[in-house]
């Protein structure tokens, strides 16, 4: 009898535990006079907007209407990733790790005048990333002028 007791003391404790895991994990994004949310304190979030600390990430150049169109499309095409929110100059995506399935933020925000986009890469649950929103980010810049450099942009 105390062996069904144990199982079910544990099982409880693992759906409560997993109940409030997933409320942490509840992203703070969006964009606030031209900026995104704060990166929390731990080091699984880059963001173009976190200027001089250790989570910035420079924004990526986009020269043109068509560059942020395709920046979009090559943000879309990365495996396991799902569009949530689209505007004229936002997007908002979520991409899920192979195994695990974790699932990490990516926002885009669109300035023609400037030809940039700011930048967001964050994971929602966990307290290191491994560069992994770093990487993503450097993947995007990279596969966007190497097809710009293609073009003879």
């Amino acid at each position: 009898m105390s062996k069904i007791i144990r199982h079910f003391v544990y099982t409880a404790t693992v759906l409560i535990l997993g109940g409030q895991l997933a409320a942490c994990s509840t992203p703070q994004l969006g964009v606030n006079n031209g900026k995104f949310q704060a990166c929390s304190s731990a080091p699984h979030c880059v963001s173009s907007t976190e200027k001089n600390t250790g989570k910035y990430i420079a924004p990526i150049k986009v020269n043109s209407a068509q560059d942020w169109q395709r920046l979009q499309q090559l943000l879309l095409a990365m495996p396991r990733t799902k569009l949530v929110a689209q505007d004229t100059n936002y997007v908002h995506a979520v991409t899920s790790t192979a195994i695990m399935r974790y699932k990490d933020d990516v926002e885009l925000l669109y300035s023609p005048s400037a030809k940039t986009a700011d930048v967001r890469s964050s994971s929602r649950i966990g307290y290191y990333d491994f560069e992994v929103n770093r990487d993503r980010v450097e993947k995007l810049r990279s596969q966007l002028n190497g097809d710009n450099a293609g073009q003879g942009q």
